[in-house]
């Protein structure tokens, strides 16, 4: 093929296979993940076919990278932590530190280095959110108590995973070339990097959030969608290579600490709307990269570690899990749930993996034995999940947890309150009438284009968000799904049409009025049996009922 078409090709053939293999596994009820590692297996050097450029695949990848870590850092919230803190952080520390040691024990039992297996431990002891996420929305438990755990479990992996990366330059100095011993380089090596990440952590937090905000602010108020999704991935891309290149850290943590500068400010639901899609096609590109370098014939050399690795992630991790929730005098459910969960590797072990060949850490054969890992780990999750469905359901409510509250707490876990909630679209001179009036029963969240009054407004029981409410995925980061009143105030047809389309995909049991400017617009409006209020309409109403009281 030319030389200059080979990225469009690449795009072509390799989205092409994706979509096909993540649409059968979709259909199967696994994750599209699995779809797309082995539709980039079939476009890799391992097989049969097209031959994807290699280099050019990983330059997309390290997008794909980027934009994936950019989400755990927007994503990251203390909250789901700090709610089931006395579970999540020690479970999750004490099991992926058992996990690690237990790579180590693997590695160097089969004669390989403490290092190598450090590294494949760190990779084996972060679940993939994805899948979970998607496993637990299937099963109806995300929502649940040990949906919270788990989510708030994970977390806490994602952040051994970030202190991974973080020491993962660190271990590529040869102790043998330090005169004052193994242990003392490494902890030099160790020191020197978590020495460069402090530093980097005092500039973000000091000058990097202000100024971010202020500029982000800036774009916000030019309401472009195109400028401030220009912005966001200026930010992502201008931190995280600057990191790399300033402070010698990886592009992943980089990407990581933009995502949690960002997640920091107001606009954080509207970035996250703006640059998820793109991070979802890049990803799709990472995990094809994925695919690409797997080789068979590696696991058929390597089955010791194979194996190995597999019965750490489908019974040591699963099972030490169990035995943690249970200890912790939790019911067998939420450990069952827990256990399940956990038990497979998906997206940040690859990018963990990924760093640790680029840096000459782990063997090749390594890196494909934790790919294919992966392949079987996340392939049977959703049916482990099905098989033992009986054992993840409470029996009796849960002592420490009114269960008749479970819902109420979902629906105002944001704030604290056990009011219903509402949602209002514009803060105008109607909505904000609206809003006003709604706090008095409801607790209202408010979603405007307008960062101003966004910053400026603090109203009791009213939450303000910045973001466009005809995007389905900043409805989505709003959790709408539990909302019971919709009161779009925008008068705009196209706008309302797309906003009710949206909340109605989300949530259709949710009661929506709307607002209309012109009469004929009511002809046009496709749903049916929604109240709309017509200024025009409304207008003429209020005019002739002061029309006739002057005549009496």
């Amino acid at each position: 093929m030319p030389e200059e078409l080979k990225i469009i090709w690449i795009l072509a053939v390799g989205l092409s296979f994706a979509c096909a293999a993540g649409y059968i596994a979709q259909r199967l009820k696994l994750s599209p993940i699995l779809g797309y590692l082995i539709a980039g297996f079939f476009i890799g050097p391992n097989s049969p076919g097209f031959i994807a450029d290699q280099s050019i695949s990983d330059q997309l990848a390290n997008i794909g990278v980027t934009l994936l870590m950019f989400a755990v850092g927007l994503n990251f919230n203390w909250k789901d932590i700090d709610a089931d803190k006395k579970i999540v952080v020690p479970g999750a520390l004490i099991l992926s530190f058992l996990s690690i040691c237990a790579g180590i024990l693997l590695n160097v039992s089969l004669g390989q280095t403490v290092i190598e297996g450090f590294v494949i431990g760190v990779a084996i002891c972060v679940s993939s959110t994805v899948v979970i996420v998607r496993v637990l929305a299937d099963q109806n438990l995300l929502h649940t108590k040990q949906g919270h755990i788990v989510v708030g479990w994970t977390i806490v992996e994602d952040l051994v995973s970030v202190l991974g990366l973080i020491l993962l330059p660190a271990l590529i100095y040869s102790p043998s070339e330090n005169t004052s011993g193994p242990f003392l380089s490494i902890l030099s090596s160790v020191g020197i990097v978590l020495l460069k990440v402090v530093v980097l952590g005092l500039i973000v937090h000091f000058i990097g959030e202000n100024l971010i905000e202020r500029i982000l602010k800036l774009i916000a108020r030019t309401r472009s969608h195109e400028l401030f999704t220009l912005a966001i991935l200026a930010s992502v891309f201008l931190i995280a290579v600057g990191c790399s290149y300033i402070f010698g850290i990886s592009l992943a943590l980089g990407a990581f600490i933009a995502g949690t500068v960002v997640g920091k400010t107001e606009l954080s639901h509207q970035a996250a709307a703006n640059a998820l899609p793109m991070r979802d096609a890049f990803a799709v590109i990472f995990f094809l990269s994925v695919g690409m370098l797997f080789n068979p014939l590696a696991v058929q050399n390597n089955l010791p570690l194979f194996a190995g690795i597999l019965v750490i992630l489908l019974l040591l991790r699963p099972l030490v899990a169990y035995l943690i929730v249970k200890i912790a005098k939790y019911p067998s459910y939420i450990g069952f749930t827990v256990a399940l969960a956990i038990s497979q590797i998906g997206e940040y072990s690859f990018i963990l993996a990924e760093e640790g060949s680029r840096l000459n850490i782990l063997p090749d054969n390594a890196y494909d034995i934790l790919v294919a890992c992966a392949f079987i780990s996340i392939a049977l999750n959703p049916i482990l999940f099905q098989f033992f469905k009986p054992l993840t359901k409470a029996t009796r409510p849960y002592l420490d947890v009114d269960t008749s509250k479970i819902q109420l707490d979902t629906l105002s876990e944001a704030t604290g309150t056990f009011l219903p909630m509402a949602l209002v679209v514009g803060f105008g001179p109607v909505g904000r009438a609206v809003a006003r009036h709604l706090a008095t029963q409801y607790q209202v969240l408010v979603i405007d284009q307008n960062i101003d009054t966004v910053s400026s407004t603090k109203e009791k029981n009213i939450e303000l968000l910045f973001g466009d409410a005809t995007q389905l995925q900043l409805l989505e980061r709003a959790k709408i799904e539990n909302v019971q009143v919709i009161v779009i105030t925008t008068p705009d047809l196209p706008i309302t049409n797309s906003i009710i389309e949206a909340a109605q995909h989300i949530n259709p049991h949710a009661d929506i009025i709307a607002r209309v400017h012109f009469e004929r617009d009511y002809d046009h409006t496709k749903f049916g049996s929604i109240p709309i209020v017509c200024d025009e309409t409304a207008c003429a109403e209020k005019m002739v009922e002061l029309v006739s009281q002057r005549d009496m």
